[in-house]
């Protein structure tokens, strides 16, 4: 467990294994076939009260293609563009007569969810940490540089500083996305269940963790440095303390890297007692599909699909669907011709998913496939800090001018009040 206070950064990754699964591709450039019934959505979870509210964030780091989560399927430009990457049109699953679900997202289509197409930014930049860093800190223009992150800033607005966490990262390292001035949050190994790391041998644990919290105590004669060790420590101490009575897990997950953080955030999210808000769930598969896209995002979506769905039966069975909002984004997509290697290579504006409490449907303005920018990539529709508006004042209740420059708007109609 790697705890954070303050100013402390976080930036949480892991690895992701994933069961195999194939979708059709091929190069269709006229559209003879007659489109399937439109998907008819399901009924939507009304949100809890305000104070009840939760978040659950999913970065898909790397550069997830939405163009092949949320298929341009009646659009013969998208088949033009892609003749070695296209989804066929048959296989995709219709939320309205322009866009369809990947054929890996069933259980998604089924369930329903708010799909935003274009997110991005004015100026882009194609580089992977140039981008992350600018969704992590909300910071759309890359120049502001602020010291503390979106969700950061959000968990310092809903959370009390004496609570052990009001934010928590389900990974192995530290994001910038929950660095905060005046509460506590941390990051947590999902495999050891948010627990202290400690010794199988019995004997060995209790001396382990009485050494540790004796480390942890303050002592007036520390330096500011062994100071904020010794905090940190205590933090990740306490924290463990809460894990190990949190409820107990669920059946159901799949065995990937991804289904152990979101079983993991499902107990998290379910606890009433202890102040937290928000999830960072940092995806560790590879959305970097330079070479042979199609296989490789096919194995993305299905994990996705199968842990998403686990994850939404257990909050349904805990009775706290609508609290939990949970925002799916990445940092860019992929450039919008196939790059010669049945791959895509970084783009600008991507797809990101909103679920839960949801009104279901798209929601924005489609980019368009014939008005590109001068490097073959999406012009944005919704820009990333009207997606953020809608998570801190639709759902939140919190001023998007409070936690986010430039006042920007809430995407209307996706919370289901």
């Amino acid at each position: 467990m790697f705890p954070m206070t303050r100013r402390t950064a976080l930036r949480a990754g892991v690895g992701l294994g994933v069961a195999a699964t194939t979708a059709g591709i091929a190069a269709v450039r006229t559209l003879s076939w007659q489109p399937p019934d439109i998907w008819e959505p399901p009924p939507a979870v009304r949100a809890a009260a305000p104070d009840l509210r939760r978040l659950l964030v999913i970065e898909m780091a790397g550069g997830s293609d939405g163009l092949s989560m949320a298929v341009p399927y009646t659009d013969s430009r998208y088949y033009d563009l892609r003749p070695s990457t296209a989804l066929r049109p048959d296989t995709v699953h219709p939320i309205d007569a322009a866009v369809g679900l990947h054929p890996d997202l069933l259980k998604l289509a089924e369930a329903g969810v708010s799909v935003i197409p274009g997110v991005g930014v004015a100026d882009p930049d194609l580089s992977h940490f140039e981008m992350l860093h600018r969704w992590q800190t909300g910071d759309p223009s890359g120049t502001v540089r602020p010291s503390t992150g979106f969700l950061g800033r959000l968990c310092d607005h809903l959370g009390d500083p004496s609570v052990p966490a009001v934010g928590v990262s389900l990974g192995v390292g530290s994001t910038q996305a929950l660095a905060c001035e005046h509460v506590t949050t941390l990051s947590v190994d999902a495999g050891n269940d948010g627990l202290f790391p400690v010794f199988e041998d019995e004997n060995l644990r209790a001396a382990w963790l009485a050494a540790q919290r004796a480390m942890a105590h303050p002592d007036r004669a520390d330096s500011p440095l062994l100071a904020t060790a010794r905090a940190a420590n205590a933090a990740a101490l306490r924290f463990s303390d809460v894990a190990a009575t949190l409820p107990p897990a669920a059946d159901g997950y799949p065995s990937t890297d991804l289904g152990i953080q979101l079983r993991l955030a499902a107990r998290l999210l379910a606890d009433d007692q202890h102040g937290l808000r928000i999830v960072h769930v940092p995806v560790g598969a590879d959305f970097d599909t330079h070479t042979a896209h199609p296989t490789r995002y096919a194995r993305l979506m299905a994990d996705l699909d199968a842990a998403l769905a686990a994850l939404r039966r257990d909050l349904s069975a805990r009775g706290i669907a609508d609290r939990v909002l949970i925002a799916a984004y990445s940092e860019f997509g992929r450039r919008v011709p196939d790059n010669g290697s049945t791959g895509l290579d970084h783009g600008a504006a991507g797809t990101a998913l909103l679920l839960g409490p949801t009104n279901p449907g798209v929601f924005g303005a489609l980019p368009s496939l014939r008005h590109l920018d001068a490097d073959d990539n999406l012009r944005p529709t919704v820009h990333m800090t009207e997606f953020y508006a809608t998570v801190a004042e639709s759902w939140f209740n919190i001023p998007a001018s409070d936690v986010l420059t430039g006042n920007p708007r809430a995407i209307p109609g996706v919370i289901a009040a």
